[in-house]
């Protein structure tokens, strides 16, 4: 009885380690029995995406009613990160005029892959240009655009556009402003 019950055990645990090698001559691969390919090739993906900068915060362009924005991105250690921020001087809504607003901000990246920088935003229109240089000397630019408005004015035209637009439009645009990102 003994026997039977501590073989058990050692079959239990040795069935409980899931974890399974495959190895060829280019690539190791460690997986969990079940993965299928597709979930293999969203880990590479997500591998690949943490090589390159990404920009937490802002994550699209957006309308804020804030002008001070704490900025949030994540690149490979030892890149540098330049912060450019314009505020745009044209009256015309057809056409933007951006001017730098302050001397651009430099970021090196560290062993947490993580940068963060605060800057002032101006009322209107701004543009935040992030430049990554990577070790290798390979250059990447994000740009995102951030309007800066009263309270008010973003309450009037969530409203305006509430009132405007029916709900299966609403969709359409937040399913459209998702699938461009």
């Amino acid at each position: 009885m003994k026997k039977l019950i501590a073989s058990t055990a050692v079959l239990l645990i040795i069935g409980g380690t899931n974890i399974v090698a495959y190895a060829s001559p280019t690539t190791i691969l460690t997986t969990t029995p079940g993965t299928t390919t597709q979930e293999i090739k969203a880990e590479e993906e997500a591998k690949e995406q943490q090589d390159t900068l990404k920009i937490i915060t802002p994550n699209r362009d957006v309308v804020v009613s804030d002008s001070n924005m704490v900025l949030a991105f994540t690149a490979p250690e030892g890149t540098t990160v330049t912060i450019e921020v314009y505020y745009n001087t044209s009256v015309a809504t057809s056409r933007q005029n951006y001017v730098e607003a302050y001397d651009p901000i430099e970021v090196k990246v560290g062993a947490l892959q993580r940068g963060w920088a605060e800057v002032e935003l101006r009322k209107g229109l701004n543009k935040i240009d992030f430049t990554a240089v990577y070790k290798n000397g390979i250059r990447d630019v994000i740009s995102r655009i951030i309007e800066v408005k009263d309270i008010d004015e973003v309450k009037k035209q969530v409203e305006k556009g509430i009132a405007n637009t029916s709900s299966t439009d609403a969709i359409r645009s937040i399913t459209s402003t998702e699938s461009k990102q």
